[in-house]
């Protein structure tokens, strides 16, 4: 064979090794390929089985390991804190910077949209229903405090704060409304609390000589000629300290509320009990057959206390009248109505304020101390001028299902 044939045989064998070793790289590639797309899609393909191929697959099922790792801590961490977000007691709306509703937690939904998920729809445009001191506020960049009176004609205080930020690379605000009233309340009562209890621990620290005074000096001049005379003396001394000692108990009452022991109660006998106390009280309408959930010891003496008000109200005394209603999953609506003068816009404004009373020996606790009993069961004690004249109570009262009552304040967006 000459030299021209070998040259082209060998050349030919180079192409055909080249071209045999160029198709087993390109299956080994589509074989590499189609592995990583598995593993990409979540499945877990053999490696391939060339030793540098198997390399580079080992390298990139690693990373996508880390990488899943990566996800699932994130939406671990997202679920996480959309939990916390959802069982925060601050309403949470996050929004758009056109209004694009993304987020809103079950606060906010109970506080602006009745329960429902606003999630799409526009919150800056359902402003147009909202109270005009909550869009002042929300027009505002930083934090801020506005007041809102609600159906019952009770003023709530709310904080609201506003935030923004951006996600993924579209402008995000963040809104964040409390109801303040609640806390606003509870330390104002504390701190009528301990002035009551530094107040009546000083006075009973007084009270205790005088009485010992009181009998040493009966000791002393017993048998004297004017131990008659110095006896009315101290007779009216120690009658005295006894009404004021007894005077300093009711405060000291109210400054040691018991937590309530809630039971069931049938409300058929506990209101027989009271009207056997009040046998001129009327009672309007029937009663709930559903059990009321209460302390029968502190919700009897919050009622006897208003009945006793609105007997003394000036109306005539068969006009008074005791009602409970159901409200269904709200609970149950206990009314103690009068047909006296009522109130007036400042005595009302102050009703339930420690020691203000229109009584000439009023101790001014006694709607302070219903009030913080019936709070105490997660309720709410309105005071309302009727109609045609009289004051009625209205206490309303939670069932033993109901979760702690968050409507008193509703700011509602959605309806028209």
């Amino acid at each position: 064979m000459s030299l021209a044939l070998w040259l082209i045989a060998a050349l030919g064998a180079v192409v055909l090794g080249l071209a045999v070793q160029h198709a087993l790289a390109a299956r080994r590639l589509r074989a590499l390929t189609v592995a990583l797309r598995s593993l990409a899609s979540g499945d877990d393909p053999p490696a391939p089985r060339h030793a540098e191929l198997a390399a580079v697959f080992q390298v990139a099922r690693e990373l996508s390991d880390t990488r899943r790792a990566e996800v699932a801590a994130a939406a671990e961490q997202e679920a996480l804190l959309r939990a916390a977000l959802e069982g925060a007691p601050s309403a949470i709306v996050m929004f758009s910077d056109l209004g694009r509703i993304s987020l809103a937690n079950a606060a906010a939904r109970e506080l602006f949209f009745e329960n429902r998920d606003p999630q799409g729809e526009n919150f800056v445009a359902m402003l147009g229903r909202a109270p005009d001191a909550l869009r002042r506020s929300l027009q505002g960049d930083g934090d801020e405090l506005f007041s809102v009176d609600d159906a019952a004609g009770e003023r709530q205080t709310y904080s609201l704060a506003k935030r923004r930020f951006v996600v993924a690379g579209e402008a995000m605000v963040l809104v964040l409304v409390k109801n303040l009233s609640p806390e606003l309340h509870r330390q104002e009562a504390d701190a009528w609390k301990r002035m009551i209890r530094l107040f009546c621990h000083e006075l009973n620290n007084s009270l205790a000589p005088v009485s010992s005074l009181v009998h040493s000096a009966r000791l002393v001049v017993d048998g004297s000629p004017l131990a008659p005379k110095l006896e009315r003396i101290f007779g009216t001394i120690a009658e005295r300290t006894e009404h004021l000692r007894v005077f300093l108990d009711g405060y000291t009452q109210f400054s040691r509320l018991p937590l309530p022991r809630k039971v069931e109660v049938p409300w058929q006998p506990f209101v027989d009990r009271l009207l056997a106390l009040h046998p001129s009280v009327r009672l309007d309408g029937e009663l709930p057959e559903e059990p009321g959930w209460f302390d029968p010891a502190q919700l009897e003496q919050v009622v006897i206390n208003l009945l006793k008000n609105a007997a003394e109200g000036g109306g005539p005394p068969d006009q008074v009248t005791l009602s409970v209603v159901s409200l269904g999953e709200r609970g149950v609506r206990l009314t103690i109505a009068d047909r006296g003068p009522g109130m007036t816009a400042q005595v009302m404004e102050s009703a339930l304020v420690p020691f203000y009373s229109t009584k000439e020996r009023g101790s001014g606790l006694g709607l302070t101390l219903c009030r913080e009993i019936v709070e105490a069961h997660g309720g709410a004690l309105r005071l309302e001028n009727r109609e045609g004249g009289g004051l009625a109570v209205h206490l309303r009262l939670l069932h033993r299902s109901a979760p702690p009552d968050g409507t008193a304040g509703r700011l509602t967006l959605t309806r028209s």
